[in-house]
């Protein structure tokens, strides 16, 4: 986490860490999902949006649409931003529908997350 992120909110500053396994969607969504499933997908992992994306090949061709929290400053160590992920959405076959307030600085008034909604384009 960046500074912009805990000068926003103090009280989100780490307080210790933890080793879990993480695994990525492609190799658990079988598991989960039926053939005819109407997959939503929501992505919310704290600057580590890229990543999931990089693990979801297969399951976001299933994907009817997708919730991705949008960071428009730099809050995270090596996160991208905004117009990347839309960018990468969009080469995936989506679509940007909507925007939801995110994360604003409560000192500044400035936006720094928003939820972008993504429907597939077909």
């Amino acid at each position: 986490m960046l500074k912009s992120h805990s000068n926003a909110s103090p009280e989100s500053v780490y307080v210790s860490s933890e080793k879990v396994p993480i695994s990525c969607l492609d190799s658990v969504a079988n598991l989960y999902l039926e053939p005819d499933s109407n997959l939503f997908i929501k992505i919310d992992t704290q600057g580590y949006e890229w990543q999931v994306l990089d693990g979801a090949s297969e399951t976001l061709k299933r994907a009817r649409g997708v919730l991705c929290e949008l960071s428009l400053v730099p809050l995270y160590d090596g996160q991208h931003l905004w117009l990347d992920i839309i960018n990468r959405l969009e080469a995936e076959g989506f679509m940007l529908w909507a925007l939801q307030k995110g994360f604003t600085d409560p000192h500044t008034g400035q936006s720094l997350q928003v939820d972008g909604i993504f429907l597939r384009r077909d």
